[in-house]
């Protein structure tokens, strides 16, 4: 078996560790572009980005040496915390990941798993979106401002977050 691996979710202040840990696969690519217009982004360099890091695991989980009902209530934690959404910490020996996804779970019950089950869980990195809008500038505005000629528009990135507090008055450097 693999070394042991942790799933805490600081949200709720859980911390899970599996009976068994078959396999862990790290995954680390990149998406190359072969249009020249959608590698112009900043995040492409040299005509490819990164995708989200990925963590899979195959895990067993057994009521053997727990209390009855442990992988159950381990089945239904996973189940959860893919369904909610909730960003996880998953720990492996070789690396720690924050900010991970549940987005793929499969469990099975067979003759191999009686006492509990054998499943696949994939956790993505969640990547921030950044939101791009088009805002236009100076239309005929009874205040003067610096911001371009009458009908300008002007293309902004950033997250929504930023965008609110923007909006607020608070200005985010950086």
């Amino acid at each position: 078996m693999a070394s042991s691996v942790t799933v805490s979710v600081p949200s709720y202040g859980y911390t899970y560790s599996f009976s068994g840990v078959l396999s862990v696969k790290h995954e680390f690519s990149l998406k190359i572009s072969t249009d020249s217009e959608s590698a112009s982004g900043t995040d492409y360099v040299n005509g490819a980005r990164n995708q989200p890091d990925k963590v899979i695991l195959t895990v067993i989980e057994s009521d053997i040496g727990h209390l009855a009902g442990w992988s159950d209530r381990m089945l239904q934690a996973m189940e959860s915390i893919k369904r909610t959404r909730v960003l996880c910490d998953v720990t492996t020996s070789a690396k720690t990941y924050s900010g991970m996804l549940l987005s793929e779970f499969h469990a099975t019950v067979d003759e191999t798993s009686q006492s509990g089950w054998q499943g696949t869980l994939t956790f993505t990195k969640y990547v921030e979106p950044a939101v791009t809008e088009t805002v236009k500038t100076n239309d005929n505005s009874s205040t003067p401002t610096n911001t371009g000629t009458s009908g300008q528009t002007q293309v902004t990135t950033s997250s929504p977050l930023k965008q609110v507090l923007e909006r607020a008055g608070i200005k985010i450097s950086g």
